[in-house]
C-alpha cells in the first residue's frame, strides 16, 4: 500500500468515525428529549413522535456508517435526513442554521461515494 493510499484510508476512516459519533450524539439528544430540540420540532409543526423517529434513524445511520459494507446505505439515510433538515431551516427562514447540515450532507456524500460498491473487472 502506498503512502497516499494509506493516508486516504486513514482520512476516510477518521471522517467516517467522526460522523458516526456526531450522529450518535444527535440521535441520542433527540431521544432523550433535549429541550431545545423538542422546541425546534414543535416550532416546525412536527409531533414528538417524529423527533423520536429522526433520533432513531440517526442512531441507526451512525451504526451503518461504521461497517464498510453498510456505509453507503447509512450515508444515504443520513443524507436524506440532512436534506430534510436543510429544507426545514430554509422554509422557516433559518438559513444560517442550515450550514452545519449542508456540511454534514457534503461529508456524507463523500464517504458514500468512497465506499460505493466497486465493480470487479474480470481478466
Amino acid at each position: 500500500m502506498t503512502k497516499l493510499n494509506r493516508a486516504k484510508k486513514i482520512a476516510l476512516w477518521s471522517i467516517t468515525t467522526l460522523l458516526a459519533a456526531a450522529f450518535l450524539m444527535f440521535g441520542t439528544l433527540k431521544l432523550t428529549g433535549a429541550e431545545q430540540l423538542v422546541e425546534q420540532f414543535s416550532k416546525w409543526g412536527f409531533p414528538s413522535g417524529f423527533r423520536l423517529f429522526v433520533g432513531v434513524a440517526e442512531i441507526v445511520g451512525a451504526g451503518l456508517l461504521i461497517f464498510p459494507r453498510t456505509t453507503l446505505p447509512g450515508a444515504v439515510t443520513l443524507g436524506i435526513l440532512m436534506a430534510g433538515c436543510v429544507f426545514m431551516h430554509l422554509k422557516t427562514g433559518e438559513g444560517p442554521q442550515s450550514i452545519p447540515a449542508v456540511v454534514l450532507f457534503i461529508l456524507l456524500l463523500g464517504i458514500g461515494y468512497a465506499r460505493r460498491p466497486q465493480e470487479r473487472v474480470s481478466t
